[in-house]
């Protein structure tokens, strides 16, 4: 008895989940080596896409996604780097990428067509990037040590792109 009434409730499962998501086509790939890291991804719509490659020990990578076609990847090398990315709307796309020590970058995108990437090598550096409208688009470059920056545009067709090296 208790045989069959796993088994039905596995099939009952089966197909609950199949029916709940019958036209999704999300891909999420994570894949990490070392030591402690974590990482999360949720994505809700169709066609969203998530990388997340990280190295080293200590990294942690969160990424959120809600609506049609939006694609992140996250790269990390290093100890101690954080990455969160979250993105709502169609057609958006997201891309850090992070050498070093205590790292910090996060991602927010609302909208239609915005585009973001930020690159960070050095020793804790902070990278924000918060975009909220149709076809924005942000470049943030940090190398060095203590570095900081916040980009944050509203609107439409805004285009930012932030470079800064050295040591503080």
């Amino acid at each position: 008895m208790n045989r069959l009434l796993s088994t039905t409730a596995a099939v009952l499962l089966v197909f609950s989940l199949g029916t709940a998501h019958a036209e999704g086509r999300n891909r999420v790939r994570i894949d990490q080596s070392g030591y402690a890291n974590g990482a999360a991804s949720a994505q809700q719509g169709d066609r969203n896409g998530t990388v997340v490659v990280q190295r080293g020990g200590g990294q942690y990578a969160r990424g959120v996604q809600s609506g049609y076609n939006n694609f992140l990847r996250m790269d990390q090398y290093g100890t101690r780097n954080r990455v969160a990315t979250a993105q709502y709307g169609e057609n958006n796309f997201a891309a850090t990428g992070q050498e070093g020590r205590n790292l910090r970058a996060d991602t927010l995108q609302t909208g239609v067509g915005n585009v973001s990437g930020i690159a960070q090598i050095g020793t804790n550096n902070t990278a924000v990037a918060d975009q909220d409208g149709y076809n924005n688009t942000s470049g943030i470059i940090q190398i060095g040590n203590g570095q900081d920056v916040t980009v944050r545009q509203r609107g439409d067709d805004n285009i930012s792109v932030v470079v800064q090296s050295g040591y503080n």
